[in-house]
């Protein structure tokens, strides 16, 4: 939330300041309603994570795309294999949410249907995001209390080994910065964030939206963890833009590519599109070399924003 101070006249008097806390008041209770439902299966599904005794547990919000958590799930196994991947399925077609459970329990992946958003029928897109990953981080992180917890976007897959224990080693928090406009406050994109949990157990994460400071989905931990750091002690992830072809045709898009991870897009709340087909056919073609060939036809173009 932005300060109070920071309100101009014109704002005070059209009633800014208690509109904007009005609002996170509502958010807040939505997010607190939610988060004491229970998912079927929570009590087995902690249980297992708990025994899993991994160095770190990657969780994703499933969405409506199986084909999503299908790539995902393969990159992981390749790259990452020894970072358990739970996802996590705030899918509103069933159908969809039964291919995704059907795909986790083929490949043996920790799965979890998350109870019927507030947000259903694909509105508030953002705030969906934000109360599924206030839910696991109250039902599943807490409980299991992982040495290192990462948030995946759903259609982001790993081109290469990452050592997710290292990134925060020696910070508590590590990903891709987003900044709000023209305040000076930041947070990590929950599409590639990582967290040391002893580091930040003791704090009140809460990965709403920031509206009044222009933030998305994981803004609200700008005033709950992010503006208490040195932002220039601190590692960051490397983001640019890459071109992504198609294998067969040549023809592609531009890509958001984060240290060795690339996000397909075309995935988010609008449904499957072209631009995550064409990744997931240049990651078939060439798994292991794809990211060469990336990084190798880059602009050096980096950005600060990720798209859903």
């Amino acid at each position: 939330m932005r300060d109070l101070a920071d309100y101009s006249l014109k704002e005070w008097l059209g009633g800014a300041p208690l509109a904007h806390r009005l609002r996170r008041a509502r958010n807040r209770l939505v997010d607190l309603v939610y988060a004491r439902r229970q998912a079927d299966g929570q009590a087995a599904l902690v249980a297992r994570l708990k025994a899993e005794r991994a160095s770190a547990l990657a969780f994703t919000v499933a969405f409506n795309m199986p084909e999503a958590i299908a790539l995902l799930s393969e990159a992981m196994a390749r790259f990452l294999p020894h970072t358990p991947l739970v996802v996590c399925d705030n899918s509103t077609d069933p159908a969809a949410r039964a291919a995704i459970a059907a795909l986790c329990a083929e490949r043996d992946i920790a799965y979890c249907p998350l109870p019927p958003s507030p947000y259903r029928g694909g509105r508030n897109g953002s705030r969906s995001h934000a109360v599924a990953l206030n839910w696991i981080w109250a039902n599943l992180v807490r409980p299991v209390a992982p040495p290192v917890v990462a948030l995946l976007d759903h259609d982001l897959l790993p081109l290469q080994a990452d050592d997710l224990p290292a990134r925060v080693a020696a910070q508590p928090c590590y990903g891709m910065a987003r900044h709000g406009e023209g305040n000076g406050a930041w947070y990590l994109w929950p599409g590639f964030s990582v967290f040391n949990y002893k580091a930040v157990q003791s704090l009140p994460l809460d990965f709403g939206t920031d509206t009044p400071l222009t933030l998305d989905t994981g803004g609200q931990n700008w005033n709950v963890l992010y503006r208490r750091l040195d932002r220039d002690a601190l590692a960051f992830a490397e983001t640019r833009t890459v071109f992504v072809a198609d294998p067969g045709t040549e023809a592609g898009e531009d890509h958001l590519l984060v240290d060795g991870w690339l996000h397909a897009g075309g995935a988010g709340h609008g449904g499957r599109g072209r631009a995550f087909d064409t990744v997931a056919r240049a990651f078939a073609a060439d798994p292991d070399g794809l990211l060469a060939r990336l990084r190798a036809g880059a602009d050096g173009t980096t950005v600060s924003g990720a798209t859903s």
